[in-house]
């Protein structure tokens, strides 16, 4: 079933309970018939009834309801949370629940946020307003994710400023407001909007866009030096078309005439298209996961080498590189084991390099690490938490494209998360021979929550931990081929790589080395298989004990097995598996043109 998303904007609206007055503003600023759907999200006290919505209700000709049971969202309505509660939005109705959080550790705003972004995408808005603490921070950043819109009261005319500061300092907010300017930017935004609708295609999308995506890629390539050519189309057009309705140009046309005019624009579109959007820990089970498998065996392992080799593709502003560099401290404690490490972490955005050398984070990047790594390994200093120069000390931060520049090697991790979901198919395969070479060998592939490797790929890497992306490297008989770079060379800097070998110099030094490798041991005739029971090289006269099978053409080992042979081959190549040693088998009969032979 597809998930119901409604045409009109939905406003997420938080503030601490010291709100009030910058609440009342807002709603004293909007036009009733905005034709937007507003959620207001405060830190009530658990235990008092509020008195919110009443209050507000003298503001504004919007009905203003606290949500007491499941109720849909509608345009020009006002929704307030109650008190001792959690509120979320799926499928476009808003659900209350208990909250999970000790009072204290609550962070209404930030679920809130999370829930309308995954929920409504592009039509998702928030909206953070006077508080103190962090929270909405993570939110906003999910709301960025999925393609919304990101407002901040200038944190200068708030009465409190923490929560306004703290989401500023992400980079993420699109634009920063006294709380009096902020309704009116929110109209001009849906109506700007509002006009793009009418072209929209059936997906939802500019179809002029793609006509100018090669424009926009080559404006990108000459400013910038990095090219977009590989990425998917359909998000491309997206992240375009929020930047026409954040620069409420007319249309494609009108939007690269802008970008041609001004150098800015052209900086904040290549942010966009980035996606910069991490924090520390995310999806906390899968670092878990992470910890319990391959990094306790990663430590256990470097023993004779002294050190590790670690690689963050895309780390972006290095929350997750240091997620990772916490959880190797802590592992070498746990095995009481001193080990040179060095974190490998490249980025293609320069800024975003910048933030995470400095590793000093706003207050609301921290939420999801616990107090005792708080302690630990951050300092906290004018409001922002420094990660421990120890920790800084493992991580090497450096700028590199992943397409176009050569990999890192002799790797015991490679983690690239929520990267390659942005890339087309072809450049996606690529990159796994790729991360095959980088690896050494039994090291680990640690991908996003919606990335997994394809079939395709089975001979490369096993995998570990489906649910959580982990995957190992296997070794091979024959190294995959690895192109350097991923794409064409003339849109980057030179390269001091070696060619690409041809595909029939290629396949003449397979068949080199694969005969070499079975001379040195075996006379007799023999097939090599893959995981998949597939015959990938054969070698000598098979026929005896091969023949080809009726229908159509198969290269499977059992399809093409002679009668007689198929069930202790199968039981016998299970068995070599299952205990990685030659095994042999004897007093085989077979049937030959009509005769049983004995082997």
């Amino acid at each position: 079933m597809t998930k119901r998303v409604d045409s009109f904007l939905t406003v997420g609206i938080g503030a601490s309970a010291g709100g009030l007055k910058a609440f009342q503003t807002f709603f004293q600023c909007m036009d009733e018939r905005s034709g937007m759907a507003f959620v207001l999200i405060s830190h009530l006290a658990p235990d008092h009834e509020s008195l919110l919505s009443e209050l507000l209700a003298k503001e504004t000709q919007m009905p203003v309801l606290q949500v007491t049971e499941e109720v849909r969202l509608e345009p020009n309505k006002v929704y307030v949370i109650p008190p001792n509660a959690a509120l979320t939005v799926d499928n476009s109705i808003l659900r209350l629940s208990a909250p999970l959080q000790a009072r204290g550790h609550r962070a209404p705003i930030n679920i809130f946020f999370r829930s309308l972004a995954e929920d409504q995408g592009e039509n998702a808005v928030c909206v953070i307003l006077s508080g103190t603490g962090s929270d909405g921070t993570i939110g906003m950043k999910s709301i960025k994710e999925f393609g919304g819109l990101a407002i901040a009261q200038d944190s200068e005319t708030a009465k409190f400023d923490s929560m306004p500061r703290n989401a500023v300092l992400t980079g993420l907010v699109d634009y920063v407001l006294p709380v009096e300017e902020i309704p009116a930017k929110l109209i001009e935004y849906a109506r700007h909007r509002e006009g793009l609708r009418a072209n929209l295609g059936a997906d939802g999308m500019l179809p002029q866009a793609a006509d100018y995506l090669d424009q926009i890629c080559s404006l990108l390539r000459r400013r910038i030096g990095h090219d977009f050519g590989s990425y998917k189309q359909g998000t491309m057009i997206r992240r375009i078309q929020r930047r026409i309705q954040i620069t409420h140009t007319a249309s494609v046309e009108a939007y690269v005439a802008y970008l041609k005019s001004d150098n800015e624009e052209i900086s904040l579109l290549f942010k966009d298209l980035l996606i910069g959007v991490t924090h520390f820990f995310r999806d906390a089970e899968s670092f878990n996961v992470l910890q319990q498998t391959a990094i306790a065996e990663i430590v256990r392992e470097s023993v004779d080498r002294k050190s590790i080799r670690i690689w963050v593709a895309g780390c972006s502003s290095g929350e997750e590189v240091y997620s990772i560099a916490i959880l190797l401290a802590e592992e070498m404690d746990r095995q009481r084991k001193r080990l040179q490490v060095q974190i490998f972490a490249t980025d293609i955005d320069e800024d975003a390099l910048e933030k995470a050398r400095h590793a000093r984070y706003p207050e609301g990047s921290t939420e999801q690490i616990t107090p005792e790594r708080l302690e630990r390994f951050f300092l906290k200093q004018d409001g922002l938490y420094q990660v421990s120069k120890p920790l800084r000390e493992m991580c090497i931060f450096s700028q590199h494209s992943l397409i176009s520049d050569p990999p890192f090697s002799r790797l015991d991790l490679i983690s690239c998360r929520n990267l390659l979901i942005y890339f087309d198919g072809s450049l996606q395969k690529r990159l796994m021979p790729l991360f095959h070479y980088a690896l050494r060998e039994n090291g680990y592939l640690f991908l996003g929550s919606s990335e997994n490797l394809s079939t395709y790929y089975a001979e490369l890497f096993r995998i570990t931990n489906k649910l959580h992306r982990l995957f190992q490297r296997k070794a091979t008989l024959v190294s995959p081929q690895v192109d350097f770079p991923l794409v064409g060379r003339g849109s980057y800097r030179k390269l001091s790589v070696p060619r690409a070998q041809t595909a029939t110099s290629r396949n003449s030094q397979i068949t080199k080395s694969l005969e070499q490798l079975l001379l040195k041991d075996y006379t007799p005739a023999c097939v090599i298989i893959n995981e998949q029971n597939e015959i990938v090289y054969f070698f000598g006269r098979t026929g005896k004990y091969l023949e080809p099978s009726q229908g159509i053409p198969s290269n499977n080992l059992y399809d093409l097995a002679r009668l007689g042979l198929k069930l202790d081959l199968r039981s016998t190549i299970q068995l070599a598996r299952e205990s990685h040693r030659e095994i042999v088998r004897e007093q085989i009969s077979i049937k030959n043109d009509n005769q049983i032979v004995h082997f």
